[in-house]
């Protein structure tokens, strides 16, 4: 599996699959161009995921990962995670997953993060949001 820097370019393929993997995408194609052209920001794409990162000095933001459904479940967004991790070395890793997304909550545990807060009622399903982290 291969997974490269995204560019301005690969914008429709990342709407694509965060439409596929979120049904629909909460964000629209818009964010994905702004957070593309930003210095701060990274996404990380392989054929059917990607990750979104904002770095700000040893923080890293994973904003996003999104898999196709039809490649749940088959190592892609661990190998995209290893990826984003093994890029920023000693940096802090910050994320957000919602509560009941057991699946995610379970490769960020593998991964080394663990929960630092819950946000009640954050999402507009009224969903909790989990905060975790991780140290390089």
């Amino acid at each position: 599996m291969k997974i490269r820097q995204a560019t301005i370019e690969d914008v429709d393929r990342i709407f694509e699959i965060a439409q596929a993997a979120f049904n629909p995408s909460p964000w629209p194609k818009r964010v994905f161009v702004h957070e593309l052209k930003s210095p701060r920001s990274t996404y990380w794409l392989s054929e059917a995921g990607f990750v979104g990162t904002t770095q700000i000095l040893d923080e890293v933001e994973i904003g996003c990962l999104a898999v196709d459904p039809s490649h749940q479940g088959q190592g892609e967004g661990r190998l995209l995670m290893e990826t984003v991790m093994a890029h920023y070395p000693g940096a802090r890793f910050l994320l957000e997953v919602a509560a009941d997304n057991l699946p995610a909550q379970r490769l960020y545990q593998q991964l080394g993060f663990s929960t630092y807060n819950r946000r009640k009622r954050y999402y507009r399903n009224g969903q909790d949001a989990l905060l975790m982290e991780k140290t390089g």
